[in-house]
């Protein structure tokens, strides 16, 4: 509920209230004998035109957002709704997760908080109560606080010309120095919005007008004429919130109906995630930031990686049983053979593959999770890690197994590559859980990986796009994906894969001395014609947000995501994507495997050999593709074959399997030139 602010240095002087603000207070028409509460003109906005239901939509959306109105808070939980529509922790985690039903009833009565009386208002109906529970980010600091939000409506008789709309906030405290900093130290906040709606038709915008004004009842039982200006900024903090995201309903007015293309804690509860970040960052990030030894600014690092690590922690908790060890709890005996017939399979262990400063290893290790990551050069913050991390952190250049065996069959790897220099094919134990954080060349690959290290259930993983590059390692840009309707005609005139073909053979055309990156970028250029005249500012600001929004389709970004996914997809994954709430703008997760992963039933295609799919897969190799993955996690027979298929045809556009073979070592080799990258030598864990 606290504008945007940061804490106060301890011994410093507050600053002295604002005359010419506290001038302005005056009694509210809230005000009752009891209740003598106070607001300011300056705390009112007239001639807003957004109606009284996008007005109550953007109140809805910041109860469970108080994030919006103070950095200090991560959320609010619901914990009571007297129309039921908002979810509480407990049902939210039932239906994403299916949790224990005991686990829901036990936290539910630890959370049953009973709402405050609703006053009664001369003028106004009481419609709605919602208990929600303000939860900071640091719990150390700063105590969760429960709050009491009634929502009112104006009655039939009062002022017919209008509509009026009332919420106020209570929090469950009962004085000044009970309250914690984050929240406004008064008994009570409101906000009022009056709405005249434009003669003979209610719901024109244009020519209604409304006035939104923030009411505060203070704990002095007398009449305020002057606050701390500390106060001062929160309510208008408050109030400005409020307009900004309210104003947005006229400037676009489908924004409540529009659907993202990638959804947020679709996967994991926010409330489940946010709480082993809490746990975690508690744990982990003091040690990690006090010894960090890099060049780069320690904090961002490491709490995105702490992110990551919590919602890696949550989805292997949807996925597998639990590990035996945590850093906080200490998980129960397996109790019977009834309880455990249907339960989840063992963790697998993970890789993550380019795993950069090893902060995530190190963290799922000391979580109890096995595991182990590489990268092209050894970093100094692995210097930092006890021998249990750095035993499992591995310098090591991955030449993906269909690139390594074109390398050999010319004798280019053996020419090239020194025996000092450790080499992985990207072909992992069976299971294993591939993570792919911001991997850049390895984030197009991570799916094919997956397909190669088992042909009969490709290895689930976690991919986290960040710089766009195709399978030689050039840095290349992705057309956007075509919109259904576009597909649907293309459809009837050719398949998706002749017509990649198409496409990477006029690349190749292109392309007659084999230089790639002149290729890419022509292709680039071609995708991404320049209009003749327009407001070149303008210009400038769309194209930087296609490059890097998500959301847009025609991004860089969005484009690599989507081509990452119809990859995934055409293996015959089932994928998932999500935001995460990592502090990065690269933050959309594919997830892929899930289903399979789970299953615990056999595979969902027929064994027709008793030979193994690896001695199946190799005798088909060179044979024609019979079809393609569903993408709803049921695998095609001759998966080695499909790989190939892929890798070959998105080949193309460098001149070849050959030369994109040979551009991808050139540029692995690089990455362990200079100084300071010195080798690693242990296994490979093949």
């Amino acid at each position: 509920m606290a504008s945007k602010q940061s804490l106060p240095k301890e011994n410093s002087t507050p600053p002295p209230p604002d005359i010419e603000f506290c001038a302005t207070l005056h009694q509210s028409p809230l005000t009752s004998d009891s209740e003598p509460w106070t607001t300011s003109t300056r705390l009112a906005q007239s001639g807003e035109r957004f109606t009284p239901e996008s007005h109550l939509n953007i109140l809805t959306f910041l109860l469970q957002n108080p994030n919006l109105n103070s950095s200090i808070l991560f959320r609010a939980d619901i914990l009571y709704d007297s129309l039921g529509d908002l979810k509480t922790p407990e049902q939210l985690e039932r239906d994403l997760t299916g949790c224990n039903e005991d686990k829901v009833i036990i936290q539910a009565e630890n959370q049953e908080v009973a709402p405050l009386p609703a006053a009664d208002y001369p003028g106004f109906e009481w419609k709605r109560t919602v208990v929600r529970k303000l939860i900071p980010r640091n719990q150390n600091r700063d105590q969760p606080l429960d709050q009491t939000c009634h929502f009112y409506k104006g009655s039939a008789g009062a002022e017919l010309c209008k509509q009026r709309d009332l919420v106020v906030y209570i929090p469950h405290t009962i004085s000044e120095q009970d309250t914690p900093f984050y929240h406004p130290a008064v008994r009570a906040l409101a906000l009022l919005y009056d709405f005249t709606p434009a003669s003979g038709n209610p719901t024109n915008s244009q020519e209604a007008t409304g006035t939104i004004s923030v009411h505060f009842l203070p704990f002095s039982s007398e009449t305020t004429d002057t606050i701390s200006y500390r106060l001062q900024r929160t309510l208008l903090g408050f109030l400005s919130t409020q307009l900004r995201l309210s104003r947005k309903s006229v400037t676009s007015p489908d924004m409540a109906n529009r659907k993202k293309a990638v959804e947020k804690d679709n996967l994991i509860p926010q409330h489940v995630l946010q709480n082993t970040y809490a746990r975690l960052k508690d744990i982990y990030a003091p040690d990690l930031i006090a010894k960090w030894v890099e060049q780069t600014e320690p904090s961002k690092h490491v709490f995105e990686d702490i992110s990551i690590a919590a919602f890696l922690i949550e989805l292997w908790k949807t996925m597998y049983k639990p590990v035996r060890f945590s850093s906080v709890t200490n998980i129960p005996e397996e109790k019977s053979k009834a309880q455990t017939e249907n339960k989840p399979p063992d963790f697998p262990g993970f890789v993550d593959i380019a795993c950069g400063n090893g902060v995530l290893v190190h963290i799922l290790l000391s979580e109890g999770y096995h595991g182990w990551g590489f990268d092209a050069r050894r970093r100094k913050t692995w210097s930092i890690y006890p021998n249990s991390t750095q035993e499992h952190l591995s310098q090591s250049i991955c030449i993906p197994e269909p690139f390594m065996e074109a390398l050999n069959a010319r004798g280019a790897a053996e020419v090239q590559i020194n025996d000092e220099t450790q080499i992985h094919t990207g072909v992992f134990s069976k299971e294993t859980f591939i993570i792919s954080n911001h991997a850049d060349e390895l984030t197009l690959w991570t799916p094919l990986l997956g397909a190669l290290s088992n042909f009969d259930n490709p290895l689930p993983f976690l991919a986290i796009p960040c710089c766009s590059h195709s399978l030689s390692g050039v840095r290349y840009r992705y057309p956007p994906p075509k919109s259904a309707s576009a597909s649907s005609k293309d459809d009837k005139k050719i398949s998706p894969e002749e017509g990649t073909q198409q496409q990477t053979s006029k690349d190749s055309n292109n392309n007659d001395n084999n230089n790639s990156t002149v290729s890419a970028g022509h292709e680039e250029v071609d995708q991404n014609p320049q209009p003749a005249t327009g407001d070149l500012k303008a210009l400038r600001t769309r194209k930087l947000q296609e490059r890097s929004h998500p959301d847009l389709p025609s991004s860089a970004y969005g484009s690599l995501t989507a081509k990452a996914i119809s990859v995934a997809r055409e293996l015959g994954y089932d994928v998932e994507t999500t935001l995460l709430r990592i502090p990065s703008t690269r933050n959309i997760g594919i997830v892929g495997g899930m289903k399979a992963a789970t299953a615990t039933k056999e595979r969902r295609y027929d064994q027709t050999s008793s030979t193994t799919a690896r001695e199946q897969n190799n005798n088909l190799a060179g044979s024609e593709i019979h079809g393609n993955g569903n993408g709803n996690g049921e695998f095609v027979k001759d998966t080695k074959g499909l790989v190939r298929h892929i890798v070959e045809r998105e080949s193309r556009r460098d001149g070849g399997l050959e030369a994109a073979a040979q551009l991808w070592l050139d540029r692995s080799l690089g990455l362990q030139k200079g100084k300071g990258r010195g080798k690693v030598k242990g296994d490979m864990r093949n």
